[in-house]
């Protein structure tokens, strides 16, 4: 497995199911747009039911501000999960709908996403636990260490920043390890990625490294032309003309901004699934013939 094999893989595999995977981003994006409304709408019902519920004698009163805040914190965390399995279904079906290692229609990589929605948000809200777990630890460590001169300091947050990219490395697969490979328990699902990511983190790094710098630039080119009309001249009364250029090159840099959605999530699901598949390629799991 070469950074040359990763990437030309996936340029491959983007062409080859580009109907697809945009089909699949329409459909999820839509159902986030209509999840925004929904959200919004019921935050806007419980804030009103939870203005009721202030006391009209003292409508500042510990108990009403309480159920006030409380049912709009509550309407809030429920968005955010729901958004991140909304987020968790679309990365896993598109995953499976890209991946050479499983061949799979339209109706199965969609409801693959839905299954393997939970296990992933359970997993991500585990290691952002232990994150948040080490940072402490760390924090802790540098406070510590501060006392001593910032050299120390510093000297730690070397050290620090090549960890967590090896440990990025090591669980790079970890998408497509439940989505395509069915692995739901999500301890057993990092042991998975452990094993397969073994001497391989180093490629991976190049590799991961190489897509983004490639899909910066290519973002760059969608985003010149509405910017260019956006930075244009200044200094001029704002005139019809004028008013009519901005508003369409707002219309452009939002369209701009869609297509670069869409291109990133695409390309980058087709990338894990091919470093997946040729991570399981090397692992002797017989994903060759897939690049055949």
């Amino acid at each position: 497995m070469t950074i040359g094999q990763i990437l030309s893989d996936t340029w491959d595999t983007f062409k080859g199911r580009f109907g697809t995977l945009l089909v699949l981003w329409a459909i999820y994006f839509g159902i986030t747009i209509v999840l925004f409304i929904v959200m919004s709408m019921a935050m806007g019902a419980a804030s009103v039911a939870s203005l009721a519920a202030l006391s009209a004698d003292d409508p500042f009163s510990t108990g009403g501000s309480l159920a006030a805040l409380g049912g709009v914190v509550v309407f809030v965390v429920l968005f955010y999960l729901v958004y991140l399995l909304v987020m968790m279904a679309q990365y896993a079906s598109m995953i499976v709908a890209a991946s050479p290692a499983r061949r799979v229609d339209f109706s199965e990589a969609l409801g693959s996403g839905w299954r393997a929605a939970p296990p992933l948000l359970l997993l991500m809200v585990m290691l952002i636990a232990v994150y948040f777990a080490v940072s402490l630890a760390a924090g802790g460590i540098v406070g510590a260490l501060a006392q001593s001169g910032e050299g120390a300091v510093g000297l730690l947050g070397l050290l620090l920043l090549p960890l967590l990219v090896w440990l990025g490395c090591r669980l790079a697969p970890l998408f497509a390890i439940v989505a395509v490979d069915g692995v739901r328990n999500p301890f057993k699902a990092i042991a998975r990625s452990w094993h397969l990511t073994r001497g391989h983190a180093l490629t991976i790094f190049g590799a991961s490294l190489a897509f983004m710098v490639l899909l910066l630039l290519v973002c760059g080119v969608l985003l010149l032309p509405s910017l260019g009309l956006l930075l244009g001249p200044g200094g001029q009364a704002a005139g019809p003309d004028e008013i009519g250029q901005a508003l369409g090159s707002f219309a452009l840099l939002m369209l701009a901004l869609l297509a670069i959605s869409a291109l990133f999530t695409m390309s980058y699901s087709a990338f894990l699934a091919v470093l997946h598949a040729r991570l399981r390629d090397g692992a002797g799991e017989g994903a060759a013939e897939a690049f055949a």
